[in-house]
């Protein structure tokens, strides 16, 4: 078990002290077995010395296991040190032989084992959380009963020593104490490395599958070694026992897996029930394709097993930027939250772990006396979900969604088997979301490029008797003699009305036409001068400023100039058209972003509580480093119940508008590879930012 830790990477200061306790009984088990087995005074030396460090370093791994309570007994270590240290100066000047040195080594060993069984048990009374309670009382009880059964053990083989009985007539105790104290460093182990103690059905299978696997490895050994190995000479034994080990290398995994399950069936009756629903699960979800019907075979085949009473899953939200609450079913004790900030939830999991379980992240933060901030924020996420488990759904780096579930309650925990079967539908999952989604997007691509062509046709249709309407018209506004004022006005409107139509069918033929771009580099802030000179000839609605920021030595990126000053005219147009009748200033900002974001001056878009901002995102940048455009208000603002409807072609909020620049904007700004990034807070104002990547 040391060296196991060890080779795993005993980064923790608790693996590391756990490793040197194991190490040091180690030692004596070693001492003890060369000292039966050899008599040599040598050996009695280095198992009474090695003996001496069994308390300190046991007090060592339980400060640290408690280390968040700053337990009193840490400061007891250095005095037991210094005491093994005057023990070991006896044992040399003395001799191990003396009665006196026997009992204070006694002492020392197992009168330091019983003063922290005291401390912890006093401790483990005023733990705050049932679960680090139940944990240091199953270590507690189990490790009194192997110290209890190792103490008998020694005084036996002392007393066996010192009477120097012939070997009949030694009166041994078995060696229960040393079956017990190895049991009890594994325990140890496994709570230190799970950070979560095993059930008592995983503990009885594990116990039932670990005997019938030792006596089918003791049986072919003693059959191939043992009965035909020795009479055929030592050759013929090596070549028995490379064949022994060969026959157990392949019979060891399936029939270690056959007696689990057998077990299994027997001793967890409900988990092999779960196990085999995951598996027929497993089995299933390649036929499906759809998203829909992707969640309704898991729902149904986890949650109405009986283990489970509560499940949700969490998408990511690109618009957001955050993971949205996609399907939920189930008891929850509280409405669940509607969404997940990516940090600090995404910390751990990009830092290695596979999973979130909260028997674990709780057993975790005990350890610290000021646990990091992330585990603190995955702590509450986990509470505030009602989740025990929480499975990312991750395909390479990208985590696409979590998958919680919560055990029924009186129900027993996770055993490893479900949470390597959980863990393996999840990335199952992933990958078909990423699936389906891309299925998705292919099937919307092609009904939007049928649409579009289609709507092509229909508008070239309709431009040409918009045309002649208006042609005609004019005509007949020309000859006006003898008609009414009326009729003039009429016809008048007519010739308007025609024209926005004509503007409509227009712009639509810009957006659904495939766009060609012809690009140069140049610096931004050459655009931006030209839209604010051509604002400034039109002249501004009275009470409306404008505030222009360059940014010195802005560099060039390669753009459509005329379309992307249609796209920055857009903005402008409608930074102007939210303060009509209010007044306010329009500040128009020119900066270079290399690695960052600008913050916006809009103090309530960083300061109020999720859902009361707008706040959208389209496109993507590629690199890093970008040239940022941006237009901030302090209009009306934006209705939070407009805000997934903004950049869909023909909506509009404004009597006149075609609802088609934001959409145009948005295909143009795409096409030079950037993004648009919208904020607003009703009543408070609007930020319209381009972001252009610099090549």
């Amino acid at each position: 078990m040391a060296i196991s830790t060890l080779i795993r990477g005993a980064r923790e200061r608790i693996h590391q002290e756990y490793a040197y306790l194991a190490g040091v009984i180690s030692i004596i088990f070693l001492c003890l077995f060369f000292l039966v087995l050899s008599d040599e005074r040598a050996w009695q030396y280095a198992l009474m010395v090695s003996a001496l460090m069994v308390a300190p370093a046991s007090l060592q791994v339980f400060a640290q296991i408690l280390v968040k309570y700053d337990p009193p007994f840490r400061h007891f270590v250095p005095v037991l040190y210094v005491l093994a240290a005057l023990q070991i100066v006896a044992i040399v000047l003395i001799g191990p032989d003396s009665p006196f040195v026997v009992a204070a080594n006694a002492t020392l060993v197992f009168g330091g084992l019983l003063i922290q069984i005291v401390w912890v048990y006093r401790l483990s009374r005023q733990l705050d959380r049932p679960i680090e309670a139940s944990r240091v009382g199953y270590l507690l009880w189990s490790g009194a009963f192997a110290v209890g059964a190792m103490g008998l053990e020694m005084a036996f083989i002392d007393w066996n020593i010192y009477r120097n009985l012939p070997p009949g007539e030694q009166v041994l105790f078995p060696p229960f104490g040393s079956l017990a104290t190895a049991a009890w460093i594994y325990f140890l182990g496994q709570v230190i490395q799970r950070h979560r103690l095993l059930e008592r059905d995983e503990i009885i299978s594990r116990i039932v599958v670990f005997i019938v696997m030792a006596m089918l490895v003791g049986a072919v050994y003693g059959v191939l070694v043992r009965l035909v190995g020795q009479p055929a000479g030592p050759f013929a034994e090596a070549v028995n026992i490379l064949i022994a080990s060969i026959l157990v290398l392949i019979l060891y995994e399936p029939v270690k897996l056959a007696m689990e399950n057998q077990v299994a069936r027997f001793v967890a009756r409900e988990r092999t029930e779960h196990l085999s629903a995951l598996a027929d699960l497993k089995q299933r979800l390649p036929g499906l394709i759809e998203l829909g019907s992707l969640l309704d075979a898991i729902f149904d085949g986890t949650l109405f097993v009986g283990r489970l009473d509560l499940m949700s899953i969490y998408l990511y939200d690109e618009v957001r930027d955050g993971y949205r609450l996609r399907r939920w079913q189930g008891d929850p004790e509280q409405a669940l939250m509607p969404a997940i900030a990516p940090r600090p939830f995404t910390d751990g999991l990009q830092e290695g772990r596979r999973r979130y379980l909260l028997e674990e992240l709780e057993g975790q933060t005990g350890r610290f006396v000021e646990p990091p901030e992330w585990l603190e924020g995955v702590v509450a996420t986990m509470q505030a979900l009602q989740s025990d488990l929480c499975l990312p759904l991750r395909t390479g780096a990208t985590i696409l969604g979590f998958w919680n579930l919560r055990l029924r309650p009186a129900t027993q925990a996770f055993s490893e088997e479900e949470l390597d079967a959980l863990q393996g539908l999840a990335d199952q999952l992933a990958v078909m979301i990423d699936n389906s989604r891309a299925f998705e997007r292919m099937k919307e691509r092609d009904r939007l490029a049928a649409l579009g062509e289609m709507s092509a046709g229909l508008a070239h249709e309709i431009r040409n008797p918009l045309g002649a309407i208006k042609g005609a018209t004019q005509v007949l506004a020309r000859s006006a003699e003898g008609r009414s004022e009326r009729e003039v006005e009429f016809f008048g409107i007519i010739v308007e009305e025609v024209d926005r139509l004509d503007t409509v069918v227009r712009q639509f033929l810009d957006y659904a036409r495939p766009m060609r771009m012809e690009t140069e580099e140049l610096p931004p802030d050459v655009l931006l001068g030209g839209i604010l000179a051509m604002a400034e000839a039109q002249g501004l609605p009275g009470g409306i400023e404008v505030d222009y920021e360059p940014a010195p030595d802005l560099p060039a990126v390669p753009m459509d100039v005329e379309k992307l000053k249609q796209v920055l005219l857009n903005a402008f147009r409608n930074g102007v058209d939210a303060m009509q009748g209010s007044g306010g200033t329009l500040t128009v900002r020119a900066a270079h972003v290399d690695g960052g974001r600008r913050s916006s001056r809009i103090n309530s878009l960083r300061q109020r509580a999720p859902g009361t901002e707008v706040r959208i995102k389209r496109g993507h940048l590629s690199t890093a480093s970008c040239v940022e455009l941006s237009f901030e208000d302090q209009g009306i603002g934006i209705k939070a119940k407009d805000a997934p409807n903004l950049f869909i072609p023909f909506f509009t909020t404004k009597a006149e508008g075609t609802g088609l620049g934001l959409a145009i904007s948005e295909r143009i700004v795409r096409e030079h590879g950037g993004e648009i990034e919208l904020e607003s807070v009703e009543g408070e104002g609007t930020r319209f930012c381009v972001r252009l990547p610099v090549a």
